[in-house]
């Protein structure tokens, strides 16, 4: 009996410390995501934030305000912040942007890479997510990818309705051709016309929007009638 509720209390304890196990973000020395000063670190074994080194946990960044927001610098070569695989890196209620050239990865050769978790209004904007990145934006949230060539490399997107999708150097052909596979809504593959839309920014770049679905829009339109004929009737 004793035993059985040590085991108990153990099992405890360690979720306990492992819901606290996340690097998260304070900002109160500058917006330099790889100065570990920035950072709260108290609640996990994570000691160093560097280019391309893995990170053991999950980042979260938000809900702000925060003194300084986090921004990527500008390193040597294109780098990026590095999860290992299978953790997160949430945004809630915040927003993150890079000076240079630089993104957020997995570690390469990745087969169970890092999830991206963009919600509650947020913003992501790297220049490139890869190595089995999974970025996951909610209806209310946004990424914009600032590189051209491939800069969803060897990774996906998957939107709900109302969210987000934007490329500041790909054109909507350049996106249908190197990244419309790639993106999905509500795990559906992204058709255009049907649960995106696509549109070109103005510029060089384009917006894809993730709509619902004719299916789902009838569903809900017929759910509206049938309410109203419920009320006529009484």
């Amino acid at each position: 009996m004793k035993l059985s509720r040590l085991l108990c209390i153990a099992v405890v304890l360690l979720t306990t410390s492992w819901s606290q196990a996340d690097v998260i973000w304070v900002g109160g020395v500058s917006s330099d995501v790889f100065d570990e000063a920035n950072w709260d670190l108290s609640g996990t074994a994570v000691t160093v934030i560097d280019p391309n080194v893995s990170v053991a946990d999950n980042i979260l960044i938000g809900p702000g305000p925060f003194t300084n927001d986090p921004i990527i610098p500008d390193v040597d070569a294109q780098q990026r912040i590095q999860l290992s695989d299978g953790f997160s890196f949430t945004l809630d209620a915040a927003s993150i942007t890079v000076a240079g050239n630089d993104g957020v990865g997995g570690e390469p050769g990745s087969a169970n890479g890092p999830t991206v978790n963009v919600t509650n209004g947020s913003q992501f904007n790297p220049f490139f997510v890869v190595n089995d990145v999974k970025v996951l934006i909610d209806g209310t949230s946004s990424a914009t990818f600032g590189g051209g060539g491939n800069p969803i490399n060897l990774s996906i997107v998957d939107m709900q309705p109302g969210a987000v999708l934007a490329f500041l150097n790909e054109t909507p052909d350049a996106f249908i051709a190197e990244h419309l596979g790639k993106t999905f809504v509500n795990g559906a593959a992204a058709v255009d016309g049907v649960n995106i839309s696509i549109a070109s920014d103005g510029a060089a770049g384009s917006v894809i929007t993730a709509v619902p679905e004719p299916s789902s829009m009838a569903l809900a339109l017929f759910g509206v009638l049938g309410l109203l004929g419920l009320r006529r009737r009484k």
